[in-house]
């Protein structure tokens, strides 16, 4: 123990980096708990699209959703939710997978849509480079 309190005086810039680390892990998972909607990897996704027809809402650019965009996914661009309010409307007992570039904004427009009503949302993990690394489809 007396040498792992000397080993971090000699390298408290590691120490002071890893605990804002470990703050910074637990400020993001508190607040995605919080939002209350949980968070699906590129397998728990497909299992749910194929299972029980899961809707992928896109809220990437409109320019991004054309280059590429999961399967049958409705684009709400910049999680503007007034502009598909009535596509997404009827979906609100079904599965609804929210998804950005990279996961960090879906959380957001995924408790805009349970404060809205849905049931079942889901934010995508790693968001749509995820879904590119796993070599899932991408339709243009």
């Amino acid at each position: 123990m007396d040498r792992l309190l000397e080993f971090a005086v000699n390298n408290w810039v590691l120490f002071l980096a890893l605990a804002m680390v470990i703050v910074w892990i637990a400020i993001s998972e508190s607040t995605r708990f919080a939002r209350g909607v949980a968070a699906l990897d590129t397998n728990e996704a497909t299992r749910l699209y194929n299972r029980e027809n899961a809707l992928f809402v896109d809220i990437r650019s409109e320019a991004d959703f054309a280059r590429g965009h999961l399967p049958d996914a409705i684009n709400v661009p910049n999680g503007n939710f007034d502009q598909r309010h009535k596509k997404l409307d009827k979906r609100k007992n079904k599965p609804v997978i929210v998804y950005c570039s990279q996961g960090m904004q879906a959380g957001r427009f995924g408790k805009q849509l349970k404060q809205e009503g849905f049931e079942r949302v889901h934010q995508l993990k790693g968001g749509f480079n995820a879904w590119q690394e796993a070599g899932l489809p991408v339709h243009t």
